[in-house]
């Protein structure tokens, strides 16, 4: 099902045993997303911790950087780094394989969305379709994310969790997030008591 984990700024960002048992309990591969210079900067396509980590730990991310992590489980289009997340907000299918790349707007999806679900579609994930065939026509301006209505809509096609970031680092959570100091966090498979 996924995990997203957002670090608005002013948030430490999340530590490495939270990266690592997020990773352990989602473990298709993972992202991140974050906003700098009123761009959105991808980098997805990590298949295992140490890479993520290492990449991670080379931006520096400080509490004052705005941070979405995604770490996924495959319920279509198998397991791959392509259809890793975060994706940019676009209407071409192509740019939803993209690695890693700037774009105005980024999005991360935990859950299915039964909208666009097509378990013969082996290349591109519900996701992936749903940003390019509805999301990328209903976000159409950065007011849209802070829009109560255009936010309940999503919800309501979507019936899922979504994180999307806009260029000044401003994240819409649409779907309930669990806050766990100032971290938000899509389900509780971040957790690292015993008991896991």
């Amino acid at each position: 099902m996924c995990i997203i984990c957002v670090s608005k700024s002013g948030v430490q960002q999340p530590t490495n045993t939270t990266l690592r048992a997020m990773f352990r309990r989602n473990p298709h591969g993972a992202g991140y997303m974050y906003a700098r210079d009123g761009k959105v900067t991808i980098h997805k396509g990590f298949m295992n911790i140490e890479d993520f980590l290492s990449a991670v730990h080379a931006e520096r991310f400080t509490p004052q950087d705005s941070v979405v992590y995604h770490f996924r489980i495959s319920t279509q289009a198998g397991v791959n780094a392509a259809m890793t997340h975060p994706f940019p907000l676009s209407n071409q299918p192509r740019m939803m394989r993209a690695l890693d790349l700037t774009c105005r707007c980024g999005i991360a999806h935990n859950g299915v969305i039964r909208l666009t679900s097509d378990p013969d579609n082996k290349r591109y994930s519900d996701t992936a379709i749903f940003i390019t065939d509805y999301l990328s026509r209903i976000i159409r301006r950065k007011a849209d994310l802070k829009d109560e209505a255009t936010l309940a809509l999503i919800w309501k096609l979507a019936q899922s969790k979504l994180a999307i970031m806009d260029g000044d680092g401003y994240v819409a959570t649409v779907g309930h997030f669990i806050d766990d100091h100032g971290l938000l966090f899509s389900n509780d498979s971040y957790q690292t008591g015993w008991w896991y």
